[in-house]
């Protein structure tokens, strides 16, 4: 993102009573299909509205993840409705979802034709939370979409990104706005991935427990 007429805003939001009136600066952002930093269950994360296409582009590049990649681009949806309708779940998938979520989980399904073509990876899959976060979950309700999301991973040279005055320092040029919710220390999210059949593959063992042979 260019910094030129480029503005920055920084919300501090209390994460146990998120007031909803503080969360309309950033929701305006993402109806603009800005990107911003927002909190989660697993750490802080880049997010933007799953319509922007601008935005999607702009967080593949704050992502690293190129169209085609292998890794799919991950979004967070309301419910286990808006889960059905992006991705296409077995019986199988959708019972073992519903006693996980919400939760600290990303749930990789085969796209529906609902998802955007730029979401998609290389296997057109696409990643789904439905996390335990009062902010996240407000967001997202009051977008009225799901909210593309791609967590903010620090580098060698950044060990310490759940510091917000870390991440204004590193990023105000390149996103319109971060909500604080304080320190947040990362931890990633389980990744499950599970085929039409309702097979399931563990990609990532995350912060969420999981057993390998659910009922």
């Amino acid at each position: 993102m260019s910094d030129r007429q480029h503005t920055f805003a920084r919300l501090r939001i209390d994460p146990d009573r998120p007031d909803p009136r503080k969360l309309a600066p950033a929701v305006d952002a993402l109806r603009r299909g800005e990107v911003i930093i927002y909190p989660t269950d697993t750490g802080y994360a880049f997010g933007c509205a799953l319509s922007s296409s601008k935005g999607i582009s702009e967080l593949r590049r704050l992502k690293g993840i190129h169209a085609k990649h292998q890794k799919p681009l991950t979004m967070m949806v309301e419910n286990l409705n808006d889960m059905g309708r992006y991705g296409v779940m077995s019986n199988t998938a959708f019972r073992v979802v519903r006693r996980l979520l919400p939760g600290p989980y990303t749930i990789v399904l085969k796209a529906t034709s609902d998802v955007p073509r730029a979401m998609k990876n290389r296997a057109q899959e696409v990643g789904m939370r439905l996390p335990d976060h009062k902010v996240s979950t407000m967001l997202v309700e009051h977008l009225g979409e799901p909210l593309l999301t791609g967590s903010v991973t620090p580098g060698e040279d950044t060990p310490e990104l759940e510091d917000p005055q870390e991440l204004e320092s590193r990023y105000a040029r390149e996103i319109a706005l971060m909500i604080d919710a304080g320190h947040i220390w990362p931890e990633p999210s389980t990744v499950l991935r599970f085929d039409v059949s309702g097979d399931i593959e563990v990609l990532r063992a995350g912060q969420g427990r999981f057993l390998e042979t659910p009922t």
